[in-house]
């Protein structure tokens, strides 16, 4: 009896912590997703979608399938989704895998299916993954068209285990509803801005002559995790001197002396959704005459690109805007990669990029000029949500030359924590 009693005392502690670990994360009304499975019903009429979310990695910290997350809110491996559009009512089906103590012991608790699952996820059925193969197949033998994501190997060949009929693409129907943010996703996304905004500030504290790329990056990665985010939200670029001008240099490994520049292109996730925030500081405190130019023309070229912003424009549009004013200056072979992409649950976001901007979109806007033979690279990037009437800066800091050096100075006050 008293083994009984210690056993579901540690399993309510067990439970208890996981509870915790769970509320820690922020997450979105089960209202939307509810919203976001009917909006691709409706696209879907007649037909069904099946989704399979990400697979477990021993010793990897697990990251959802973006679109799965997307329309489940739903944070555990090896799941499923069905959503059966083909009846005339529609019936939504998330499959989980079993509860496993033994498991749960090494790794902590998950969720049950049936009614717990049900009142967790909003999700209208839930049910563990081996009754899957049965429903598919219900679902394939009345001929409808099945929607998943082809372009996912593991998916398709999931697929192909239990329906033989062809799959169809949802990859566009599930883009088209991702590239506007509602409200919920606007204010994640100014959370994870604003964190990545405080890994920019931790860079600035750190970076000085003698200083290793790898210690900035360190500082930059503690600060995100400090203020709640789960990972940064792609490898951290840190590129002094010669780094500076390889777009996506992540190996931080060389020492910054004085009169680098360091190029810090960062951003962290936040319950799933990527910042994106780049900005460029002079190793010394104090650009140079030559890197004072430099920045000054990407800095008046990024805003000619912002000043385009508003419903109505193209992606395209920002980008000429940005490069035609570098182009203007001489350093048009200097610019090789586009001015924006859109923001969400991926940092280049899904998107028709030839869609004009709407309302709720949220975009990056970041030239570059990257000089090889004078080893100087600068690039200034910052996040935007499109409004009615044109963009909110969602990434304020300072960007100025007098603002970037006064950071500079008062950061070089401040040994780093």
């Amino acid at each position: 009896m008293l083994r009984k009693k210690i056993l579901t005392i540690a399993g309510a502690l067990l439970l208890l912590a996981t509870t915790v670990s769970l509320s820690a994360l922020e997450k979105e009304p089960l209202t939307e997703y509810a919203s976001r499975r009917a909006r691709v019903a409706e696209q879907i009429k007649g037909n069904a979608l099946i989704l399979f979310g990400a697979p477990d990695s021993e010793l990897v910290k697990f990251k959802q399938e973006d679109s799965f997350y997307y329309l489940t809110g739903f944070s555990e491996p090896d799941a499923a989704l069905l959503i059966d559009a083909s009846g005339d009512t529609t019936e939504e089906t998330l499959f989980i895998q079993p509860r496993n103590p033994g498991q749960e012991r090494w790794t902590g608790v998950t969720m049950s299916a049936g009614d717990e699952g049900q009142k967790i996820t909003g999700v209208k059925s839930v049910q563990v993954k081996s009754e899957l193969k049965s429903r598919i197949a219900r679902v394939a033998q009345r001929g409808v068209k099945l929607f998943t994501l082809t372009t996912d190997k593991r998916t398709i060949e999931q697929l192909r285990n239990f329906a033989s009929a062809d799959a169809q693409d949802v990859a566009p129907i599930i883009a088209g509803l991702r590239i506007r943010k509602a409200p919920t996703e606007l204010a994640l996304l100014d959370k994870t801005v604003k964190i990545t905004l405080g890994g920019q500030e931790a860079a600035a504290r750190t970076i000085r002559p003698g200083i290793w790329e790898y210690e900035v990056e360190a500082a930059v990665e503690y600060e995100f995790r400090r203020r709640g985010a789960e990972r940064p939200s792609f490898p951290s670029i840190i590129g002094s001197g010669p780094n500076s001008t390889v777009l996506h240099y992540n190996a931080s490994t060389r020492q910054m002396q004085a009169g680098d520049l360091v190029v810090v292109d960062i951003g962290s996730e936040y319950s799933g959704y990527a910042g994106d925030v780049t900005r460029t500081y002079p190793v010394s405190g104090k650009f140079t005459p030559r890197q004072r130019e430099i920045y000054q023309i990407v800095l008046d070229a990024q805003k000619e690109a912002l000043a385009t912003i508003k419903p109505g424009v193209t992606i395209r549009q920002v980008h000429q805007a940005a490069f035609n004013y570098i182009r203007s200056k001489g350093y048009s072979n200097e610019f090789p990669h586009g001015t924006s992409h859109h923001l969400g649950l991926y940092v280049h976001d899904v998107g028709d990029t030839r869609r004009a901007l709407e309302p709720g979109m949220v975009i990056t806007v970041e030239p570059g000029i990257y000089l090889d033979k004078e080893q100087l690279g600068v690039r200034i990037e910052d996040d935007v949500v499109v409004t009615e009437t044109g963009y909110r800066m969602m990434s304020d800091f300072p960007r100025e030359i007098s603002e970037i050096e006064a950071l500079m100075a008062r950061s070089s006050s401040t040994p780093p924590r």
